[in-house]
C-alpha cells in the first residue's frame, strides 16, 4: 500500500471534523446568537474533544474566521444557479427577485446577522467579515444582472435597491412575519418596470 495512504485518510477525517465544528457554530449562532456561541459550547454541540477543537481553531477568534467563510460559501451556493446555463426559475426580474429573496431566507443569512451586530463592535470580526462580504454582495449582484439581462442604464441602481429593500424587509421578519413584508416584495415586482420606464405608474398600485 503506498505510504500516502494513511496521510490521505487522516486528512479527510480531519476535514470531517472541521465541517462538524463549523456546522456546529453555525448551528449555534442560529439557536442561541452570538454572544452565547462559545467554545465550549461549540464543543459540545459538535461533539469532540476540546484539544481536538482548539487543534482546528485555537481560538475563537479563529472558529468565527472559518465560519464566515463557511458561511459566504453556503450563501453563494445560494446564488450559482444564474450563473448556469439551467434556469429553472426562469429569468427577467421577477426571477432576480426571487434568487435574492431565496437567498435572504437562508440560514445561513441569518447566521451572518449575528456576525454582522457582533462585527460592529468587533474590530479583529469586521476586518474578517468585511471582504468576504463584499464577495458575496458582488456575487448577488452580479447574479441579479445575469438574470435581468437589461442594458438599460438604470438597471444597476434598480438592482441595488432590489437587495437593500428585501435585506431591510428580511430583517424586519426576525421581530414582526405577519406576512406584510411578502406583500412589500411583491409590490416592489411591480414597481420595478415603473422605475425602468416599462410600464404606467397605476400598475404599480
Amino acid at each position: 500500500m503506498p505510504q500516502t495512504s494513511p496521510r490521505r485518510s487522516q486528512q479527510q477525517r480531519s476535514t470531517v471534523t472541521r465541517a462538524r465544528i463549523i456546522d456546529a457554530t453555525v448551528a449555534s449562532l442560529l439557536e442561541l446568537g452570538y454572544a452565547a456561541t462559545t467554545i465550549s459550547r461549540v464543543q459540545e454541540r459538535a461533539g469532540v474533544a476540546r484539544g481536538t477543537l482548539l487543534h482546528h481553531f485555537p481560538h475563537r477568534a479563529s472558529l468565527l474566521v472559518a465560519v464566515v467563510e463557511d458561511v459566504a460559501s453556503r450563501r453563494l451556493h445560494v446564488l450559482s444557479d444564474a450563473d448556469g446555463a439551467a434556469r429553472p426559475h426562469g429569468s427577467g426580474w421577477d426571477a432576480a427577485v426571487d434568487l435574492v429573496w431565496r437567498d435572504l431566507q437562508s440560514p445561513a443569512f441569518l447566521a451572518v446577522l449575528e456576525l454582522w451586530v457582533a462585527a460592529r463592535t468587533d474590530p479583529d470580526l469586521r476586518s474578517a467579515l468585511v471582504p468576504v462580504e463584499r464577495t458575496v454582495f458582488e456575487a448577488v449582484h452580479r447574479a441579479v444582472t445575469t438574470l435581468v439581462a437589461d442594458t438599460d442604464p438604470r438597471v444597476p441602481t434598480v438592482v441595488q435597491f432590489t437587495i437593500d429593500l428585501l435585506t431591510g424587509s428580511a430583517m424586519t421578519t426576525l421581530l414582526v412575519d405577519d406576512g406584510s413584508q411578502q406583500l412589500l416584495v411583491e409590490r416592489w415586482r411591480r414597481a420595478i418596470p415603473v422605475l425602468l420606464g416599462q410600464a404606467d405608474a397605476a400598475d404599480w398600485v
